[in-house]
């Protein structure tokens, strides 16, 4: 019984829910049935809304054609008034440019005036059925005689005038439309002057017109018929039915997501327990390695710190961890380090330019000490910049303390070098002495010996053997031995003088009778003296010679004795000559390095409280190297002398000249020492080298560079004073040479400066931190974009993006300019082929070509290796790259890239010395009129007429014009008037990297529209 009431309730369950689903059926149906006929009805007076609209645009399009013709007619007049030297040809030239860009304007013409009170230059419009007449009042012609005003007319097609306001477009796939194209019809009067009759049949909206005091109608349908809109209900319909059965999937899905949810909450449950134990253990490790946390907000850019990172700035906690730091950041950082943080703070968080945060700055704690901090952060997936900042500062310390130690290692290895070299110099002159004594003793048939007291024995040479009549042996010659040939009267004194000259250090100086075996008598002297070697040891050293001759004869001992006299003076002067040589330049007879370095020292030794003024003049002759190329190094060694023998004629007498090596000469001047003595020397010195040797019927000229540097306070460095001499040499060449430098401390932050500028350079090009930005370059008339300017740029770790006009000149010294070329050559290829995969037409990329690159005989070589397309790639050549003077190699080169389809362009035109003559050699494919002539086009007429006859010269050659520079839009509208081919400037884009410049493009479209 249970059961079966069970049953009949469920029954009847399943019928109160069946019907009340068939009745909440048929009310949706019902109400929806009721919401797609409002919705039609809607969209009917939507659609008519557009339609208005639509036509009220057409009404402002016409309004705007009209204000810019009148505009276009007014800017003729103003350069009629303006220009006082306009030609009739010129005026011809403009009137027909303007009517070939305006093909709706039927004329433009002059004729008197019809009213004399008009008010001068104000347009007055007139209208008839088939055309528009603008009438302007000018003053007379600069070629006319007559005073009286006159009109200028244009004359409009009205029908050409509607379609040059563009009102076929109007309303064409407008943002928010609810049709695809409009159907517009233009009438006056019943007479129909733009679309299509049947318009007028399907119930058009319409509104009514004045323009140039005649009355239009304008009439309006969508294309796809009024009925169209009752067919967007069907997206309604099925949203309806979709709703029905998203309500029936729901309830059977809500037990099954409930079932869920309780899973994920016990999963959720454990996520939340695994991550509490990994933020303990990011705690403990931050702790641990004073480590602190840093958040910026993205939205209200305010900066949060922890109580660790509030330590380490030397700022005091927040106990809420909610408080804006930004200011104490600020206020922390080191004032050099500042500029750093605020750019880094805005390309992350304002501009949003750079998710990675990592920045090194310094931090002045309370008492004084520097403490050294980096902080490092990343943008999360919500766009909050979250990081970490540490104390860094024994790293700091220990890299500052490397980089002392390395320098001060450089200056001993370079120390040792110079030790090495004049050791080695010295060694050389020893062993030369050493020959020249060897010579001079078997000239003189001269034995050496060498005798030790305590053993009783000598060490003979060959020639003593020979003086002795002794067999040669290596083996040393006993007492015993060299006695047995002594004659027996003489044995006694030869061992008294010997023994004399051993103990009490009197030099030998002996004549014995020798016994030789076939007992004929021989006459030997010995001559020695006293040595301790470096054992301590005691010995007697000397030579011996025959005298027999001396003896027998005393006419023959005469002349000996004359002869040995002679021979001492030439040992005393060779002695004397080796130590000239070795502090003399052997071309030049001037002091040499050695010399340089004992007065340096000499002046150093000096005593403290004595005043030391004296100047050192550094001189390196200009032009040598060329002497030595062309004519020979005799003609360098004449130059030398020429020059040793006026600086022994000018410097005072007890001044220090020296040569210190190839062309450099070292003044250690003492008598002129103020600045007006040193540069009174100076210039005698430019005047006297300035005047012309003659050499081999050759006219050798020579200037000279000095570098000046004078003694400051007491104990003055010479060492110093010399590097500083050497330093103001560099400036003085660095000025055009053939002058005369001061040292001062900033020449010396100068040269440290552009060295560490020049390393920089050297691991830039190691480390690729040269990178490529684009300008783009457009038509004049169309605005069309025909190509960009590759621009090298330097992306300095430290100081950001650098321009080419930082770097240049240090980089041209350094001779990396075609490497940096070579870069901005293979980067440009593979961003143009990067843009042709994007879909991004870019016709041609203008590429900077170095004068050292275009000398190169392997340029086109390379060139040819990267399969270049014709007409892609142009080469700009700077105009300071003289063209006139017939250099074959870079003539060839020129040639042969032409050849290979990349187009010539002359750069800068207008600031160099490039000739007519040199284009017609050249014959480039364009000439880019520096930013220097474009800049005052505007308010100069001289500077107007010049880039309008630079123009017409280019034109007449077949040479298109590239306005570089172009700022403004004043700039560009004159441009175009004059008639250039192509504008590049900040009018229109700066140089851009490649992901900017690629944006740009997509975006020209929008622009030309605006």
């Amino acid at each position: 019984m249970k059961d079966r009431v069970r049953s009949e309730y469920k029954l009847g369950g399943s019928t109160f829910w069946l019907i009340a689903g068939a009745s909440l059926g048929a009310l949706i149906l019902t109400a929806g049935f009721l919401i797609d006929r409002n919705t039609a009805l809607q969209e009917r007076l939507r659609v008519e809304q557009a339609v208005r609209h639509a036509l009220q645009l057409a009404e402002r399009a016409l309004d705007t054609q009209l204000v810019q013709d009148i505009d276009i007619v007014s800017s003729i007049a103003d350069d009629i008034a303006d220009d006082a030297m306009l030609a009739p040809r010129e005026l011809n030239r403009t009137l027909e440019s303007v009517l070939k860009r305006n093909p709706h304007l039927r004329s433009i013409t002059f004729g008197p005036l019809d009213d004399d009170s008009r008010m001068a230059f104000t347009p007055r419009v007139t209208s008839d059925p088939t055309s528009i007449s603008i009438d302007i009042p000018i003053p007379p012609m600069p070629w006319q005689t007559a005073t009286r005003w006159q009109s200028l007319r244009a004359e409009i097609d009205k029908v050409g005038f509607l379609q040059a306001a563009g009102v076929s477009d109007v309303g064409q796939q407008e943002e928010g439309s609810l049709f695809r194209y409009l159907d517009l019809v233009i009438a006056q009067d019943g007479k129909i002057l733009y679309g299509d009759s049947k318009v007028l049949s399907e119930e058009p909206v319409s509104i009514r017109v004045t323009l140039a005091g005649a009355a239009l109608d304008l009439y309006g349908v969508p294309s796809d018929t009024w009925e169209a809109a009752e067919l967007r209900s069907l997206p309604a319909r099925l949203l309806l039915l979709a709703g029905i059965v998203t309500m029936m999937i729901a309830a059977f899905g809500a037990i099954y997501l409930l079932r869920e949810r309780n899973q994920n909450l016990v999963r959720l449950a454990i996520r939340e327990a695994r991550l509490a134990d990994l933020s303990k253990r990011l705690q403990i490790a931050l702790e641990t390695s004073n480590t602190g946390i840093w958040e910026i907000d993205e939205a209200t850019r305010h900066m949060v710190w922890d109580a660790r990172t509030a330590e380490l700035h030397e700022r005091h906690a927040d106990g809420s961890g909610c408080h804006d730091r930004l200011e104490d950041w600020y206020n922390a950082i080191h004032v050099d380090d500042l500029p750093l943080a605020e750019k880094l703070f805005f390309d992350c968080v304002v501009a949003r330019s750079q998710d990675t945060w990592d920045l090194s700055y310094r931090v002045m704690q309370q008492d004084g000490v520097v403490r050294h901090l980096r902080s490092v952060g990343a943008r999360s997936q919500d766009g909050q910049l979250t990081g970490i900042v540490c104390d860094i500062t024994n790293d700091a310390l220990l890299n500052q303390s490397l980089s002392r130690a390395k320098e001060t290692s450089d200056i001993k290895n370079a120390e040792l070098e110079l030790a090495l070299e004049e050791l080695s110099a010295r060694e050389h002159q020893l062993v030369e002495l050493s020959q020249r004594l060897d010579i001079a003793l078997g000239s003189y048939n001269c034995g050496t010996w060498e005798g030790d007291p305590v053993t009783k024995t000598a060490v003979w040479d060959e020639r003593m053997h020979q003086l002795y009549g002794m067999p040669y042996s290596d083996k040393p010659v006993t007492e015993h031995q060299w006695l047995a040939s002594l004659h027996a009267d003489d044995r006694s004194l030869v061992v008294l003088s010997a023994k004399r000259a051993a103990n009490l250090g009197q030099p030998l100086n002996t004549t014995q009778r020798v016994v030789l075996p076939n007992n004929e008598t021989r006459f030997i002297r010995s001559v020695g003296q006293a040595h301790i070697d470096r054992d301590g040891k005691k010995k007697l050293i000397g030579i011996a010679f025959d005298v027999t001759a001396d003896v027998l004869l005393a006419e023959q001992l005469r002349a000996a004795k004359a002869e040995t006299d002679t021979r001492n003076i030439e040992l005393e002067l060779a002695k004397n000559r080796i130590e000239y040589n070795s502090l003399h330049d052997p071309l030049t007879s001037l002091a040499n390095r050695r010399k340089l370095d004992m007065e340096l020292d000499a002046i150093g030794r000096a005593a403290p409280g004595e005043r030391q003024k004296f100047a050192i003049l550094h001189l390196d002759l200009d032009r040598f190297k060329e002497i030595n190329d062309t004519l020979g190094h005799a003609a360098g060694d004449t130059m030398l002398v020429h020059a040793s023998r006026i600086l022994t004629k000018i410097v005072p007498r007890g001044d220090l000249v020296a040569r210190i090596g190839g062309d450099e000469f070292v003044i250690l001047s003492r008598q002129a020492t103020t600045t007006e003595e040193l540069s009174k020397l100076s210039s005698r010195i430019l005047e006297e080298m300035r005047q012309p040797i003659d050499f081999e019927g050759f006219d050798c000229r020579c200037g000279v560079s000095i570098g000046i540097a004078q003694s400051i306070g007491f104990v003055p460095d010479p060492r110093k004073l010399l590097i500083n001499a050497d330093i103001a040499l560099y400036q003085a060449k660095e000025k055009g040479r053939n002058g005369f430098e001061f040292f001062t401390p900033d020449l010396q932050a100068n040269i440290v400066a552009r060295k560490r500028m020049a390393d920089d350079i050297l691991a830039g090009i190691e480390r690729d931190e040269f990178i490529v930005h684009y300008q783009p370059q457009f038509h004049a008339n169309s605005m069309q974009l025909c190509g960009a300017e590759a621009l090298v740029r330097w992306r300095h770790p430290d100081r950001g993006i650098v321009a080419t006009n930082h770097f240049l000149r240090i980089a041209e010294d350094l001779n990396v300019m075609a490497r940096i070329d070579e870069i901005v050559l293979q980067t440009a290829l593979k961003d143009q082929m990067r843009w042709t995969a994007l879909g991004v037409p870019i016709p041609r990329i203008s590429v900077n070509v170095s004068s050292r690159r275009l000398h190169d005989v392997t340029l086109v070589d390379q060139l040819q290796k990267l399969n270049l397309t014709p007409g892609t790639i142009c080469f700009e050549l700077v105009e300071s790259i003289f063209l006139d003077d017939g250099d074959s190699v870079s003539a060839e080169n020129i040639e042969r890239i032409k050849a290979l389809g990349i187009d010539i362009e002359i750069d800068d035109f207008g600031t160099g010395h490039t000739s007519i003559v040199s284009l017609l050699k050249l014959k480039p494919k364009r000439l880019k009129i520096d930013r220097q002539l474009v800049m005052p086009i505007t308010s100069q007429p001289q500077e107007r007429s010049l880039v309008r006859s630079i123009v017409e010269i280019a034109r007449s050659l077949g040479v298109e014009t590239v306005a570089e520079g172009v700022e403004t839009q004043e700039h560009a509208t004159m441009l175009r008037q004059i008639g250039c081919d192509y504008l590049q400037g900040f009018a229109f884009a700066k140089p851009l990297s490649f992901e900017d410049f690629t944006r740009f493009v997509d975006k020209l479209p929008q622009k030309k529209a605006s």
